[in-house]
């Protein structure tokens, strides 16, 4: 807060131009208790607001706007969270307990089907004529009740391929799904770090902007003191109360993006908040690991081992193998089949009947079955699973070009995230010693307040700067990271987040 006094003498100049004109001495220095007060205030005060690059402590109601109460949360803690909560990884486990369930039902196709059918009925038979009881000719009567039971059994022996291929189809596809839930998880991984950076961005932004109003209202404090002596004019008021309506208009802006940002982490990691609360971020991601030298990389070798490549290569394996299945539906079919069954009789009642029931006979035999027409629904099948293979080879393609040129540019986009971070760190470094000469002019009566002021103005800039340019490096590298080494990527980050 010292530091903004400096914003007031800016306006003092003129108006001590105007003294000397209305004949009073001129003012050359400044009182000096006032200089005093500026030197002070701003030897007591660090250069510029220090940023820790790993922790910072934690925000308290009056860092958040509309006093909202924080949630501290740390990048592990987020890392953690997401996993465990997160919709996107939820809906990847149900898609592999559907795949899986799929898998469950074809291969059910190898094992002896069983059917039970029980009867309890009563026959109203006027002609007396012989009444069919399940499978079994019963000599009429006029009217009586019966039971029945039938125990049958099948096993198939051949269908043409049709069962392994529909089996080995729906293996592929829960492989597949797995292998999506790891890319899943690595680009969840990923959005979490983007997330979570994005509010720490966010944070320093309306802090620095927070700072900035408090100065300005400051200033404007101590130009309505000045011109209540005659020492600035309505116009300096004016001007100076103009400024800090931008800064609050500013600041107003800044807490709307931290909303969004703190929001749009928390959809993210599935964590449902009070009423009154906000996600705070408490330290940046860590340091990327070290990445492979370009010229000794092999992308063929990490293209192979990614997981987003292994699920296309799967369902194509699965579409070829639906399209061996389809072709498999013009093929006879032969099952082993045998069948067991149980009548009772009553002329009187149906419990007499359940007690007159007794094994009556059975069937054990061979049935081949062949469709011969029509074919319509046949080729209909086939044709389906080989548009489904097209798309599937097609996807796939898709994916490794996708991945291929992923690779191309990461590790340029490393390169030059890591040169704007040090132009970045350039910049803060000469910001900050043209802070510090400015300082030492000031202290010695040769430079102006609004020097001064610029020079903190520049120095607090060119800091956020570097800020945001860490956080892209970061970020850039980790993205390169999930890319070129997606097997390793999880556990390392992991590893690394605190």
């Amino acid at each position: 807060m010292a530091a903004c006094l400096f914003l007031v003498c800016a306006a003092l100049p003129g108006a001590a131009a105007a003294r000397s004109h209305a004949g009073r001495a001129p003012a050359s220095p400044r009182p000096p208790a006032l200089l005093l007060r500026f030197d002070l205030a701003l030897a007591g005060q660090a250069l510029v607001t220090p940023w820790l690059d790993s922790a910072r402590a934690p925000a308290t109601e009056a860092d958040l706007p509309g006093g909202l109460r924080p949630r501290p949360l740390t990048l592990r803690q987020a890392l953690d969270q997401a996993m465990a909560d997160a919709p996107a990884l939820a809906r990847g486990l149900a898609a592999v307990d559907k795949a899986e369930a799929g898998l469950t039902g074809a291969g059910n196709a190898f094992l002896p089907q069983l059917d039970l059918q029980a009867q309890l009925a009563r026959y109203g038979n006027p002609g007396k004529q012989a009444t069919l009881i399940g499978s079994t000719v019963v000599q009429g009567e006029a009217a009586f009740y019966s039971s029945y039971a039938a125990l049958s059994a099948s096993l198939n022996l051949y269908a043409g391929g049709r069962n392994r291929a529909g089996y080995l189809a729906a293996h592929a596809e829960f492989d597949a799904a797995r292998e999506d839930l790891e890319d899943l998880r690595i680009r969840q991984l990923t959005r979490v770090l983007e997330g979570y950076t994005a509010l720490v961005k966010a944070q320093e932004s309306y802090r620095n902007q927070r700072e900035a109003e408090a100065r300005y209202a400051r200033r404007t404090e101590l130009v309505a003191a000045a011109q209540r002596l005659g020492e600035a004019s309505r116009l300096d008021l004016g001007a100076a109360r103009q400024e800090l309506g931008k800064q609050r208009q500013l600041s107003l802006q800044q807490a709307a993006e931290l909303e969004a940002q703190a929001g749009q982490l928390a959809v993210g990691l599935g964590a449902e908040l009070p009423a009154g609360v906000r996600l705070q971020a408490l330290d940046m991601i860590p340091e990327p690991p070290a990445l492979p030298d370009p010229s000794a990389f092999d992308p063929d070798a990490a293209l192979a081992d990614h997981p987003a490549l292994r699920a296309g290569r799967l369902r194509v394996e699965a579409a070829r193998n639906k399209v061996d299945a389809a072709r498999a539906l013009s093929r006879p079919r032969l099952d082993l089949v045998g069948s067991y069954n149980w009548v009772g009789r009553d002329a009187n009642s149906a419990g007499g009947a359940i007690d007159a029931t007794q094994a009556n006979s059975y069937t054990v035999g061979l049935a081949l079955q062949q469709s011969l027409a029509p074919l319509v629904q046949k080729n209909t099948a086939l044709q389906a699973a080989q548009a489904e293979l097209r798309d599937a080879e097609a996807q796939l393609r898709e994916t490794r070009l996708g991945l291929w040129n992923a690779q191309r540019q990461a590790l340029a986009e490393v390169a030059r995230g890591r040169a704007a971070l040090a132009i970045a760190r350039e910049a803060e470094a000469d910001a900050t010693e043209a802070l510090t000469l400015q300082l030492a002019r000031q202290r010695h009566g040769r430079g102006s307040e609004r020097e001064l002021i610029d020079a903190r103005g520049n120095a607090a800039a060119r800091q956020l700067e570097r800020l945001f340019q860490d956080c892209n490096y970061r970020l850039t590298a980790w993205a390169a990271f999930a890319v070129l080494d997606p097997r390793r990527y999880a556990a390392t980050l992991l590893a690394n987040a605190h």
